[in-house]
């Protein structure tokens, strides 16, 4: 059965062994960004010990992990507008799956639960953006609508993705009722987000130089 819970600082070893699965991978099909994703591969793990409530795994019989993501309240302020950015809205970031899975449409999934999340929790959007043409298509496979394209700071294109939060029935189907999927799990509060921005955007700008750049979460 799959679930999405909160992460620990215990699911570090589970999600460093799916992370480098994952650059493995994009290593093995050529993709460009691998090397970064090699190098930073504990770093990107030990999220789950620097952001608690904000990242999440997707798990399966409540063990072996088979995704994450980042849940932010906040967005580089080069993405969004000062009034979209004043917008309550979910930032994800940093999704990533285990490649053996990708038959399973996992990333979808996690995109789902998010926007279906949103909906319960009262957030209207949810928004996502990454620095590959690639993966800004594979998103609007997803049902993300682009809004822009913008130059950021580091000279690179990025694509500013959203899609409306509504209920998606079919999530409940894929995951578990009695597990951490369907429980009110407590939400990042907006004061925390908000006074989070610095952070958000130093994260964000680490995934434009390379992270965002690769195919994630097919």
């Amino acid at each position: 059965m799959l679930a999405m819970r909160p992460a620990t600082p215990d699911d570090q070893p589970g999600l460093a062994k799916m992370i480098q699965a994952r650059s493995d991978w994009m290593k093995a099909n050529q993709l460009p960004s691998w090397r970064s994703w090699g190098r930073h591969v504990h770093e990107l793990a030990g999220n789950c010990a620097r952001h608690p409530g904000d990242m999440w795994v997707l798990t399966e019989h409540d063990h072996r992990i088979l995704g994450c993501t980042t849940i932010l309240r906040t967005s580089a302020p080069w993405t969004w507008t000062a009034d979209e950015a004043a917008e309550s809205a979910y930032y994800l970031n940093g999704t990533v799956t285990d490649p053996t899975e990708r038959h399973r449409k996992l990333g979808t999934l996690i995109a789902d639960w998010a926007v279906d999340r949103a909906a319960r929790e009262g957030i209207s959007r949810v928004r996502r953006d990454c620095s590959s043409p690639a993966l800004a298509a594979y998103y609007q496979q997803q049902n993300f609508q682009l809004v822009r394209m913008v130059s950021t700071p580091g000279g690179q294109t990025s694509y500013a993705l959203e899609r409306k939060a509504e209920r998606v029935p079919a999530v409940a189907a894929w995951l578990s009722s009695n597990g951490h999927a369907g429980r009110q799990q407590k939400a990042p509060s907006l004061d925390r987000g908000r006074s989070n921005v610095s952070e958000a955007a130093r994260i964000i700008s680490r995934t434009i130089r390379g992270v965002a750049g690769a195919h994630l979460s097919v």
